[in-house]
């Protein structure tokens, strides 16, 4: 229950940023993949506020992993909602990104990881 607060928490900081306007850059993250690389690369400053949001909702997910990494995770998750892909199925993309050794995230996680996504692609 304290994950799902903690990730609307994450989410509410990064929609609050996003409406704040943090500023245009339209350089694009370089994120290494963990299996594929993704067609969609989510511009820096919100692939910054997303790495942030997703380390402090989600400390197992993050640790060990560097920015690149966790990127990869948005970016992942923006190349299935910009291809048209079902929420089921973009969460699966999402579940299996966000693994990390044998941490893995739960749907709950996921889901919330989708939401947060969502409002950066």
């Amino acid at each position: 229950m304290s994950r799902t607060t903690a990730a609307f928490a994450a989410s509410a900081t990064v929609l609050a940023l996003l409406l704040a306007g943090c500023g245009d850059d339209s350089s694009s993250a370089e994120a290494s993949a963990p299996a594929t690389t993704p067609t969609f690369q989510v511009e820096a400053s919100k692939a910054g506020m997303f790495v942030v949001s997703y380390r402090n909702a989600f400390p197992k997910l993050a640790q060990g992993r560097d920015d690149a990494a966790v990127a990869a995770v948005l970016n992942h998750s923006c190349s299935d909602i910009k291809a048209g892909k079902s929420e089921a199925d973009t969460i699966a993309t999402v579940l299996a990104a966000a693994e990390n050794g044998d941490t893995a995230a739960t749907t709950e996680e996921a889901t919330a990881i989708y939401q947060m996504a969502k409002l950066m692609c």
